[in-house]
């Protein structure tokens, strides 16, 4: 990134494309490309902002990511709003989440976060991620140490992770995770990225020492923050409310309720596991008024109670 020239505005960088995370854990060799983000300070002029890097969910930039980032801004934070899948040619991995991984979120996330954390218009140490389903989970996994000290080895780390209505779909053998607190924001009737999923991770990370927080907005479903109805998306690939695991050799796998296993490092091993059935298809989101509203608050308060 160049930032002589322009406070803000696109930024583009170098990243990479693993597929899995069995890709970083093991430092298998990447081709480098190029990505983008949009840097986005807050309205009223300091000398120096905290940020918060915002990954967008399966379908793109939508209302409710953009809107909870107009409320970060009016709240004195500034915005660097990720274009994952824009930098890939990529609209939208609801119905194909093979285009784009969390794997490559992740690459992405962290190699702002590097870039990001030398801009004299931000300060180093308040640097949050936040993000909404595919980004919750991006969010999320960006606390698990193993892939943090992969993606960031000179120890660059976030202030916090944000999670909205995060997939919660992968369950570590090795439980160590980031000191700094994550908190994820979910629909108990979510059918898209079950609550019980991050529920269970969240108790797992605290047991093992982290700082982890959920709250559960009643009569919620996925994406509670839209501003329209709720609706059933018969197409949508959606999680288990059983996790798959990644052992401590970076190899992550499903087991369905027959006790088959499946393999889900390469795109190959994927698309088995898809087409073996196992995989929901279908799913509801749509917006609740009163999480909807709720949300914007409890984020912000999240955020302002862990800047230093």
């Amino acid at each position: 990134m160049n930032f002589t020239q322009n406070e803000e505005g696109d930024f583009f960088y170098e990243s990479a494309s693993p597929f899995e995370f069995f890709d970083i854990l093991n430092s298998k060799k990447q081709e480098i490309h190029q990505v983008f983000g949009t840097l986005i300070l807050p309205e009223e002029k300091q000398d120096s902002y905290p940020l918060v890097i915002c990954m967008h969910g399966s379908m793109g930039w939508g209302i409710s990511s953009q809107d909870h980032s107009i409320n970060f801004l009016k709240n004195g934070f500034a915005i660097f709003k990720v274009h994952s899948f824009e930098s890939r040619n990529v609209k939208s991995i609801y119905q194909d989440q093979m285009q784009v991984t969390v794997a490559m979120s992740l690459t992405d996330c962290y190699e702002a976060l590097k870039h990001l954390s030398v801009h004299p218009k931000i300060d180093e140490n308040n640097i949050f991620i936040a993000g909404w389903s595919f980004g919750g989970s991006t969010a999320v996994y960006a606390a698990w140490e193993p892939m943090a000290e992969k993606l960031a080895p000179n120890g660059e780390r976030f202030k916090g992770y944000l999670a909205f209505y995060p997939g919660a779909y992968v369950w570590p053998e090795e439980m160590r995770w980031d000191v700094n607190p994550i908190l994820s924001l979910i629909g108990r009737d979510d059918d898209y990225t079950p609550s019980i999923l991050i529920e269970n991770l969240s108790n797992a990370i605290n047991k093992a020492g982290g700082k982890s927080t959920v709250i559960l907005y009643e009569n919620s479903h996925h994406s509670f923050d839209r501003v329209d109805p709720v609706k059933f998306l018969p197409d949508a690939i959606a999680l288990s409310d059983k996790p798959s695991i990644i052992d401590k050799h970076g190899n992550l796998f499903f087991e369905n309720d027959s006790g088959e296993r499946f393999e889900m490092n390469t795109p190959e091993e994927r698309l088995k596991l898809i087409e073996s059935g196992s995989v929901n298809i279908g799913a509801s989101l749509g917006r609740n008024w009163a999480a909807r509203n709720a949300s914007f608050k409890d984020s912000i308060i999240f955020l302002k109670k862990n800047l230093s």
